[in-house]
C-alpha cells in the first residue's frame, strides 16, 4: 500500500507541563516527528499536514477560544 500523505496531530502542547518534564515533551514531539518522517521517507511519501499549536493565545476565561483572540 502507498502512503500518499500524513496529517501530524500527534505533539503534545502543555506550556505549563513541559517546563516540569521537558525531555517529555522533546521525546514526543522532536523523536516523534523525526521517526514519523523517516517512515514517510522508507514509503517516498513527500507530502505532510503539520497541525501546530493552539497554545499560542493569551489564557482566558472566554471558552471557546476564537481565531481572533489576543496572543
Amino acid at each position: 500500500m502507498h502512503i500518499n500523505a500524513v496529517i501530524h496531530f500527534a505533539g503534545l502542547k502543555s506550556v505549563g507541563e513541559s517546563f516540569y518534564t521537558p525531555v517529555k515533551y522533546w521525546d514526543v514531539n522532536v523523536n516523534g516527528t523525526i521517526n514519523l518522517i523517516k517512515v514517510m521517507e522508507e514509503n517516498n511519501c513527500k507530502t505532510i499536514v503539520f497541525s501546530s499549536s493552539a497554545t499560542i493565545y493569551k489564557v482566558t476565561n472566554n471558552l471557546p477560544i476564537k481565531e481572533s483572540a489576543e496572543i
